[in-house]
């Protein structure tokens, strides 16, 4: 349920709301709804207007008392754990966490993994479900559904059911009040989503204080089998009902995920079950058996003699009988091992290891004693550590500890290589030079005494280190970082202070280019980091190493020579901010990152696939099918519907998939291209291919092979290409649909130009089922190559239905490239310059 603002919003509803009718439901302003899914506007109501939540019903008439119970409830527990992302399970209707999906048992016989019910209709492959009835509850896992009225489930069943119900709650629900748990009941929550916070939540269960047990298991994507969390304190009194306790269990999910409870011991009555996005600090008693275990200090060594003015604390380990996650350290330092007298008290540190201790403090030749505690992230603390003594020099001359200036201290968003940096080499009370650093990172679950990544002393890298590929993970994971100096005199300084770091939800390898000025003979142009930074060359070993562009590769199927492209994502965009604001850019990335779409070419009939393939070579024909094969004359003169049925005659004995290339395929080229060799000037940059002859050649010969990106050959010159997914009808831009069900879209849009261009700007805008963002259509630019960013030719015609040809033929000259395109011809039209090539999904 996510809490929302705006007392003048509420205000608004509230005016609205007097002003419906009743008596006439159907009427009902539909804010209404607004203010019983959205708690917090109540609250303000009651602040903001004085408006009693009770009068509120009476004004609206017609609301069951259950449901303003409800209301009143979720309120005052929004305001208790206000500050949260939150959900509600209080038992009633728009304040449930269970699926309405109630179906009777038809039959279930022991030892089958079957289950016949009266409708499978709500039910979900992949999720749990109850199946109860006067004998008791079994919790069962949806495998497949099979029929209308049959489901398969996970393991055969150990009992037989005759009736009952299929469910996802077999606790009784006494109104909108509270639930009864009979022994061996469950419950089971519907997906919800409390935050993707590695350190998680906490749920909150309200329930009779006896002997029972409520068990409490989660499941997410991080966890796929049911995990059980013990409660970690326990609340009584204030406004606690008598008899009734609040229990708080730790709950580390992270995204979307699912709860489960499970009465045992006694039966009990719930009165509500609360998840929120984190800890609520409210104390309580605390149970003993989730407590986190006390540490051991590391360093300094217990007995260790000669430290300088400012050591760093430091404890093995962190450990919770609940793999509850750490929230908090504290150090004390004293001159007695009673504490008695505490001479220095970090107090409470966020989560880490380790205290880097302040000048100032200890004093020479003195005998000192540490000890350290730790804290969850429900608060608890473990008891003190035992503890250890140390002894300070003499004098103090030291190399100072350096501080990590980069990343900064819970830092989020780092990608796979960030680059560590200290501060400047420091030494007290001698003079020194700084002869080598050292870092180290861990998880946060890890110690320092067996970190993911130790550097060793490294002499090249004294002020800042890139973190080698292959150690940090994505998804959201937290890791720590410390370095130390080394001077040629006084040897290592202690280990810098912990910073914490949370890696990026997945690590992309984005590419890409902006267009700096547009015009001059294919534009000009930078490469760019993910931000719109401007970046040096990258090179191609650059992109041989990319997953996308090195991903590329030649393959052979059902005889035809094909060239692979792994899917990938994209960006077109102006940039925001920095040296390149204002300038138009495209950008690449293997993954899926917030702003960037799938490539249309990699969508098939609603679905994700993971690659398409393009024929290495101009099409030729044997028989009645389309060819990719060198050593032919390229096919021509016949016409798209001939190209289509060609191509699609592939598709037999086995095979499926091929058809002719689409305005996808042609595009998703272009936007490899152009990312890699940032220029739209492909014969200057790659070569100029067949364009100053009188016929056409072999699909292989030399001069057509000058035409070749990463492998696919002839991409401009020889021959026209027909290709699909685009037309114009009377000038108006049709595209195939986004999610490659091959369905005609109108964009209603025309080019801004009339007739012939060399573009400097492309077309744009968006809408149901099509983005022009996705294709390189010119809208404007002069009628002539000599300055133009697209020194390729480009034209659409206004009248008819057209469709496209591309690249350019023999004797096109100047005008050939990746970018030419005339959308001109009749889908009957079989002129002699006009070829194709194959595609294969």
């Amino acid at each position: 349920m996510a809490n929302l603002t705006g007392t003048a919003v509420f205000k608004n509803s509230i005016r609205q709301l007097e002003t419906t009718d009743p008596k006439h439901p159907d009427t009902w302003n539909p804010n209404y709804q607004d203010l019983l899914n959205n708690d917090v506007y109540l609250k303000q109501a009651v602040e903001s207007t004085g408006l009693d939540v009770q009068v509120l019903a009476e004004r609206v008439g017609g609301v069951e008392e259950t449901n303003n119970a409800s209301v009143q409830r979720a309120v005052t527990l929004d305001w208790l754990y206000r500050d949260n992302r939150i959900a509600f399970e209080l038992w009633s209707t728009g304040f449930t966490l269970i699926d309405a999906i109630d179906t009777e048992i038809v039959q279930a016989v022991a030892g089958d993994d079957s289950v016949d019910v009266q409708s499978t209709a709500q039910l979900r492959a992949g999720e749990y479900y109850v199946l109860a009835d006067d004998q008791g509850s079994l919790l069962i896992k949806c495998t497949a559904i099979l029929s209308e009225h049959r489901l398969r489930v996970g393991a055969n069943l150990p009992r037989g059911f005759a009736s009952g119900v299929l469910t996802r709650c077999s606790l009784t629900r006494q109104g909108a009040a509270y639930a009864e748990g009979a022994v061996g009941d469950i419950w089971l929550s519907r997906p919800i989503d409390i935050g993707t916070d590695i350190e998680g939540g906490a749920v909150i269960v309200r329930r009779t204080l006896n002997g029972g047990e409520a068990r409490l298991y989660f499941r997410d994507a991080y966890h796929a089998d049911w995990t059980e969390r013990v409660w970690s304190v326990r609340r009584q009194g204030g406004d606690i009902p008598d008899g009734f306790a609040d229990y708080e269990y730790s709950l580390p999910m992270r995204g979307e995920g699912s709860l489960r409870l499970d009465i045992e011991g006694e039966p009990l009555v719930i009165r509500h079950i609360v998840a929120i996005s984190a800890a609520t600090g409210l104390g309580g008693f605390i149970n003993p058996v989730m407590r986190p275990a006390a540490p051991n200090i590391a360093a300094p060594a217990d007995g260790a003699t000669g430290l300088f003015e400012r050591p760093t604390l430091t404890i093995a380990g962190y450990a919770s009988p609940g793999d509850t996650a750490q929230s908090g350290v504290q150090f004390q330092v004293s001159t007695g091992s009673t504490f008695a007298a505490v001479k220095h008290d970090s107090g409470a540190l966020p989560a880490g290891l380790s205290y880097p201790l302040p000048a100032g403090i200890l004093t020479a030749g003195t005998l000192y004693y540490v000890r350290a505690r730790v804290q969850d992230t429900s608060g608890l603390w473990s008891d003190w550590s035992a503890p250890s003594s140390f002894t300070t020099a003499a004098s103090f001359a030291y190399v100072v500890a350096p501080t990590l200036v980069a990343p900064a201290n819970n830092a989020t968003d780092i990608g796979e290589t960030p680059t560590l940096q200290t501060g400047a080499f420091a030494v007290v009370g001698a003079a020194d030079t700084h002869a080598a650093s050292q870092w180290q990172m861990r998880a946060a679950t890890g110690s320092w005494s067996a970190p993911l990544w130790d550097s060793g002393a490294d002499a090249a890298n004294k002020l800042s280190r890139v973190l080698p590929a292959g150690i940090l993970r994505a998804g959201l994971n937290v890791y720590y970082l410390r370095a130390r100096h080394k001077g040629t005199t006084d040897g290592w300084s202690e280990w810098s202070a912990e910073v914490k770091i949370t890696t990026k939800q997945a690590f992309a390898s984005v590419a890409g280019v902006a267009l700096l000025t547009a015009g001059g003979d294919g534009g000009s142009w930078t490469y760019i980091d993910a931000d719109g930074n401007t970046v040096a060359t990258p090179g191609t070993a650059y992109f041989n190493a990319h997953p996308v562009f090195g991903g590329i590769q030649d393959v052979t199927i059902d005889g035809q020579a094909m060239v692979k492209i792994p899917a990938f994502y994209i960006k077109r965009d102006v940039i925001a901010a920095g040296a390149n604001a204002g300038k138009q850019a495209w950008w690449i990335s293997d993954q899926p990152l917030s702003g960037y779409r799938r490539h249309p070419a990699f969508r098939r009939a609603g679905a994700d696939i993971d690659q398409i393939y393009v024929g290495k070579y101009q099409a030729s024909l044997q028989g009645s099918k389309l060819y990719s094969v060198p050593g032919v004359p390229p096919v021509v003169s016949r016409s798209l519907t001939d190209f289509q049925a060609y191509a699609a005659a592939r598709n037999v004995s086995g095979v499926s998939g091929f058809l002719l290339w689409s305005v996808f395929h042609w595009s998703a080229i272009q936007w490899l291209y152009l990312v890699e060799n940032a220029t739209m000037n492909s014969q200057s940059k790659t070569g100029q291919g067949r364009v100053n002859a009188s016929s056409a050649a072999n699909v292989d010969a030399s001069d057509v092979a000058q035409a070749t990106y990463r492998g696919i050959v002839g991409l401009w010159g020889n021959v026209w290409q027909r290709m699909d997914g685009l037309k114009t009808v009377d000038g108006v831009v049709n595209l195939w649909d986004q999610d490659g069900n091959k369905s005609w879209v109108s964009t209603k849009k025309r080019t801004a130009a009339e007739g012939a261009i060399y573009p400097t700007t492309f077309m744009d805008g968006q809408g149901a089922g099509w983005d022009l963002e996705d294709v390189f259509l010119g809208d404007t630019g002069p009628t002539s190559n000599s300055n133009a960013t697209v020194p390729d030719y480009q034209y659409m015609t206004n009248s008819g239905e057209e469709f496209p040809v591309v690249g350019g033929d023999e004797n096109d000259a100047a005008n050939a490239g990746l970018w030419n395109i005339r959308v001109a011809f009749a889908a009957g039209n079989t002129s002699t310059p006009l070829g194709a090539r194959l595609a294969k999904e």
